[in-house]
Parts: C-alpha cells; structure tokens; sequence
C-alpha cells in the first residue's frame, strides 16, 4: 500500500516554498529589472551615439556646433535627421522628475523649458534648455519615457555632447581652483573625460549616492562596464 502524503505535511511543504519564494523573489526581480535598464539604455545611448557621428558628417566637427542656440533649432539643426521619433510626442513630457535621493528636480534639464522627443520603444531623450555652456549641451535619457519612478539613476540617465570628448556621461574631472568650486559647487559637475569611482559615489552633489542626486550614475555604469553592480545603490 502506497503511503500518500498528509494535508498537514503538504501545507508544511507549501509554506516552505512560499517562505523561500518571499526571500528570493525581490532578487530575482531585481537583477531582471536592471538587465532590462541596462538593455534599453544601451540601445538609446547607441542611437544618440550614432546619430552624433552622422550630424559631424554633414554639420563638421563638434567643436563647431553651436552650443548656444535655443534647444529646438539646435535638436532640429543637429539631431532631427539622424534620429526616427514618435512624431506624435514631440513636446514638454509634463513628467515630474525625481532626484536618486527621492527630492524632485530641479534642473533646467527636467523642467518643461527643455525639449523632450520620444522614441518608437517608448523612450525618450530630452535637451536642456540652459544655453550658457558653449562647448556642450546636455541630454538626458529616460529608457522607458512616461512609466516610473522617472528617477536619476533608476530609469533616467544624464549625458552630454561635448566638443573635446564628444557623447559622454556625466561625471567628473579634476580640473580649476576650489575658489570655482566655491563660487558654484557644481562648477565640476560640468566637466568630462576622466572619471574616478570614489567621487562619482562620494559626497558631491552629483554623485551616485542614494543621498545625492544621481546624475553621475550613467557615467558609474559606463566606469563598470556597462554594469550595475552590487554596490549601485539601486
């Protein structure tokens, strides 16, 4: 005679499934949740990338452009006929966007001023309006456009054109006096081509700290190797 299992021992087995299913499912829910980040953001920052290069085919170096004209003539100059867009969509996104420390931000580059274009997959990128760097303008993609947490770090990620270093990240270099950096603390957070770990997550206001803003996180992924790792404050 087959000894069949008991509801007692079945209920017991369950509840160790269940228990076990708690503890590993925010994990695995986790890593997929960052390789599908990690994924579109690729795809969007190598569709900028290219569309960089193909507009210094037909408008020269990027140390020529034109850094200073209003955000539409410069996307429309520069951009617009290297990039397929939702035609649909091309307007002020109206989304809140959050620093990584959770504050809403304030930003030129998150504010209705600046110009935001959405991509066919959902994604968006969006130029600042702020006119006053002239060797660079800043873009920022958001790799799934509406949907949340419409976050710096999370979903959202900041770049620049730039004449000497072209398509970068925002992150750091160790350049000026700190009597710039008093003046205008984010004074450094302008600036690209060499990036040290230890700052992009220190105690700058940029940083990717969970206590900072978050704006250098794109350039800690790229630092990584295209990776998000384990200690990404995610």
């Amino acid at each position: 005679m087959k000894r069949a299992f008991t509801l007692a021992e079945v209920l017991i087995t369950l509840s160790i499934i269940g228990v076990v299913a708690a503890m590993t499912l925010p994990t695995v829910i986790g890593k997929y949740k960052k390789i599908q980040t990690l994924t579109q953001l690729k795809k969007s920052y190598t569709i900028l990338a290219q569309a960089v290069k193909l507009s210094e085919v037909r408008n020269g170096s990027l140390d020529y452009w034109d850094y200073t004209l209003p955000v539409k003539e410069f996307w429309e100059k520069y951009l617009s006929n290297y990039i397929s867009i939702n035609s649909k969509t091309v307007s002020d996104s109206g989304i809140k966007y959050n620093y990584l420390n959770g504050e809403a931000c304030g930003e030129v580059l998150c504010t209705g001023a600046s110009y935001t274009v959405f991509l066919p997959d959902g994604s968006s990128l969006t130029l600042s309006a702020y006119q006053n760097l002239k060797n660079g303008r800043v873009i920022m993609i958001d790799v799934n456009g509406y949907k949340k947490p419409n976050t710096l770090g999370k979903d959202v990620f900041s770049y620049a054109i730039i004449k000497k270093y072209g398509l970068s990240p925002f992150g750091y270099k160790d350049f000026g006096s700190s009597a710039d950096e008093e003046a205008n603390p984010d004074a450094l957070n302008q600036v690209f081509g060499e990036y040290d770990r230890d700052i992009l997550t220190g105690t700058k206001g940029y940083a990717c700290n969970k206590d900072k803003k978050g704006f250098w996180c794109s350039a800690l992924i790229l630092m990584d190797g295209w990776e998000i790792k384990d200690d990404y404050p995610w």
